[in-house]
């Protein structure tokens, strides 16, 4: 089972965001111990002022009605907030309102301690003045409580019923926010997706940097790994990144040091072998004239092991000069049909290859195209038969196949089908197959002329070898 792939940007974002979580938790668990030990704390704040308005608001519409009238405009504000309203004298007695029954802790709170004289009591309509700014705040309570637990909130008003009664106004709610009496949890859902925002605002560029100096230097590692050891990465960090792409310059550039050292030492020592295989050669005929029949056999062998040598030993020089063809060649203008009837005539000229090409020119590196497409056909023709060559021009691009009907190659060592001395089978000897670097020689002159080659298998049988140059 393939394990769920998130990039960085996503995982970073994602601990954020359960970061946040957390927080958001422990606010939750923080409000429950404060909720157990007490709610008389929010009294202080928007639901305690919440609560005195509509004791003023209560008090001011009941002392303008008839007492017959009071219970019909309580039913009016428990549908209107959502919460059960309840009036109760200074004995924990109710007396308008639905029948509310106040558990053990509530009933304390319900009696009316204030001296004789605070407040103006009324009961008769008429106008109500307003209590000074500075008159202290009306007694008020809220809690939780009850089985099951219910919030309770109440303030005692400046309201008598009749027989002198004073009033309380008792608010009862299932939930926390009451409707948005006791608790409005709107202005902290703003709150939270504010800091959300801003937190987001403040990380997303931090981020973003992060991401996005990885994924430069990932790419640059991807085009190294390929061989291209002159790529460099020129944005700079002043921390561990920045330290991280440093140490991939320095590598890039002791690597290619290291490959150029070991092409050089390879073309040298290639050099330096085609002087005494011709030597030896040249000593081969002068033994092979004055030999005996008995000892023509072997000289013949021998003479084949000579030319098997320097076919190995041309090859490797051409592998090695193959990188430094853009500096030894120069562009021109190329009639494809042109170049590939002089190739078929040269590689297979009696073969009864097809050619599906149309009218194609374009500007690239005549030679190294000629190699490339010499090395693929030589290829086809010695293992497979019904060869067709296609092109055609597509996006501003060249685009050559050479398809066969043959045995194919595994499917495993289709990737590795253009490295160096790679044979997609162990068994196959000198007999059967090259030195494993015609198709290497291939790949470099084609990403010579600035394209790609790229090989898969045929439905049917078969391998379809694809050029693309840009035009």
């Amino acid at each position: 089972m393939s394990r769920l792939k998130l990039p960085l940007y996503g995982k970073i974002l994602s601990w954020f965001a359960l970061n946040l979580a957390v927080l958001a938790m422990l606010f939750v668990f923080f409000l429950r111990a404060q909720f157990k030990l007490g709610l008389d704390w929010m009294l202080s704040g928007e639901p305690g002022d919440r609560i005195a308005a509509i004791g003023e608001s209560v008090t001011f519409e009941f002392s303008r009605l008839a007492e017959s009238e009071w219970p019909a405009r309580l039913n009016d504000h428990d549908q209107k907030h959502g919460v059960i309203f309840g009036l109760f004298d200074g004995r924990g007695e109710q007396v308008f309102g639905k029948t509310i029954a106040p558990p053990a802790e509530v009933l304390p709170k319900l009696i009316d301690r204030r001296p004789p004289g605070d407040g103006s009591p009324r009961r008769q309509p008429g106008p109500v003045s307003k209590r000074p700014a500075d008159a202290p705040p009306k007694p008020r309570f809220m809690l939780r409580a009850g089985d099951p637990a219910r919030y309770w909130a109440g303030i005692h008003l400046d309201l008598v019923a009749q027989g002198g009664r004073s009033l309380t106004l008792v608010m009862v709610s299932d939930s926390i926010s009451g409707g948005g009496l006791f608790f409005d949890l709107r202005p902290w859902l703003w709150l939270a997706a504010a800091a959300l925002l801003i937190s987001a605002l403040m990380w997303m560029p931090f981020v973003r940097g992060i991401t996005g100096f990885i994924r430069t230097l990932n790419a640059a590692a991807g085009r190294i790994a390929h061989g291209k050891f002159d790529e460099r990465i020129a944005k700079q960090r002043n921390d561990e990144l920045g330290e991280l792409s440093t140490s991939v310059n320095t590598m890039a550039a002791q690597l290619g040091d290291y490959m150029t050292q070991q092409r050089r030492i390879t073309a040298d020592v290639a050099h330096e072998l085609c002087s005494p295989i011709a030597r030896m050669q040249m000593a081969l005929g002068v033994v092979e004239q004055r030999s005996t029949p008995d000892q023509a056999t072997y000289l013949q062998k021998l003479d084949r092991e000579l030319q098997h040598m320097a076919k190995l030993v041309e090859e490797v020089l051409a592998f090695t000069k193959a990188e430094t063809i853009p500096d030894r060649e120069t562009p021109e203008d190329i009639d494809l049909r042109q170049l590939l009837q002089n190739i078929l005539s040269r590689e297979a000229p009696e073969n009864g290859i097809q050619l599906k090409i149309g009218e194609v020119k374009f500007h690239s590196l005549r030679n190294a195209l000629d190699r490339a497409i010499g090395n693929v056909l030589r290829n086809a023709v010695r293992y497979a038969k019904d060869i067709e060559i296609t092109a055609k021009t597509e996006d501003g691009s060249v685009t050559i196949q050479i398809a066969d009907r043959g045995p194919g190659v595994p499917k495993e060592a289709l990737k590795r089908l253009f490295e160096p001395f790679f044979r997609p089978e162990a068994a196959r000897g000198r007999n059967t197959g090259g030195s494993g670097l015609g198709l290497a020689i291939t790949k470099r002159c084609i990403e010579a002329c600035g394209g790609t080659v790229t090989a898969q298998n045929r439905e049917g049988g078969g391998l379809c070898v694809e050029m693309t140059v840009p035009v």
